[in-house]
């Protein structure tokens, strides 16, 4: 809020400008071409599923993962356009989303996705509640009382509810395996511990996503079942599509687990407020991708743009989170 009250903000600045179009254009990018995209995978199939269809596991799977994707590159396209374009009015907000699928805890994936929302459970519902500070069985309380609250900020439903209620478990879980597994001291055993935490993570994050993209609980534990091979077998309606579209599914996963964030392409020019916590990134290092205001910078961005000008007409955009 003190950016607000500088005289500096009414004057246009050409770094700002140009800084705050190249974040938005990756914003655009992400969310009507990668996002846009992985929808037109999960849509169909996430609808078969509520219109009582079958679906083989490999077909649950892709929907699962697909939309796990689409959730993520949406609300983070969403959010890198409203910083790109506050910056070009010379304010910086704060970060939301911090490569939250390299999260390697459940506690370390909402440090990182949502941060914002994240902080507003936290400072609001989770510490008033008591926090931390009532022993472990109040904490269990808390934390469980805190994300079914936050599930119902996403929306009056029973799919919501148990999305809430699921990542409530998740952390207490951790929180108790913690306190009974301290961590090694050996660097094998930290980095056993560690690839083994990403997965559970992915894993718990993207069965719980069912529950939040799905029409109803039934449809969810339909899919659910589907994922487990708990479904009775029947012809996939859906292998030219889940063919199709598995170069676009391994294409993003890699993006989001491998490429930098938005704040780190941008570091050197500060494009967002200072995270509340520093969190080690990878691929920091990677020159290339380090954004400067250069003539051949500004044709890689300029068709960044194209493209997400272009798929807008290419098919049917949705935001996922207008309803909320």
């Amino acid at each position: 809020m003190p950016q607000l009250q500088s005289p500096a903000l009414l004057r246009p600045r050409a770094l700002n400008i140009s800084l705050g179009l190249a974040i938005f254009s990756v914003g655009l990018f992400k969310k009507t071409v990668l996002a846009d995209g992985l929808a037109q995978i999960a849509r169909p199939i996430f609808d078969a599923a509520a219109n009582g269809l079958v679906l083989l596991p490999t077909e649950a799977w892709a929907a699962a993962i697909a939309y796990s994707l689409q959730l993520y590159f949406d609300f983070s396209g969403y959010s890198d356009m409203a910083i790109g374009l506050a910056r070009m009015f010379n304010v910086r907000l704060p970060v939301n989303f911090y490569s939250p699928y390299r999260a390697t805890s459940i506690a370390d994936f909402w440090r990182r996705w949502h941060m914002t929302l994240s902080r507003f459970l936290r400072n609001y519902l989770y510490i008033p509640l008591g926090g931390n500070r009532c022993g472990r069985a109040r904490q269990a309380v808390n934390l469980m009382v805190t994300m079914l609250l936050g599930g119902l900020w996403h929306g009056a439903g029973w799919t919501f509810v148990a999305w809430g209620a699921l990542h409530g478990l998740f952390l207490v879980i951790h929180r108790l395996w913690t306190l009974a597994v301290p961590p090694s001291e050996q660097i094998w055993a930290q980095r056993v511990r560690c690839f083994a935490g990403w997965f559970v993570t992915m894993l718990a994050v993207a069965v719980a996503w069912v529950f939040f993209r799905a029409a109803d609980l039934p449809t969810a534990l339909a899919m659910l079942r589907s994922m487990a091979g708990l479904q009775r077998q029947a012809p996939g309606a859906f292998d030219d599509l889940v063919s199709d579209g598995l170069p676009l599914i391994i294409g993003t996963a890699l993006i989001a687990f491998l490429m930098p964030n938005v704040v780190d392409i941008f570091r050197r020019y500060r494009p967002v407020l200072a995270p509340a916590i520093e969190l080690r990134q990878i691929g920091v290092g990677l020159r290339m991708l380090q954004w400067r205001p250069r003539p051949w910078v500004g044709i890689g961005v300029g068709a960044l743009a194209a493209c997400g000008l272009i798929a807008i007409l290419g098919w049917q955009s949705e935001f996922l989170y207008f309803q909320f």
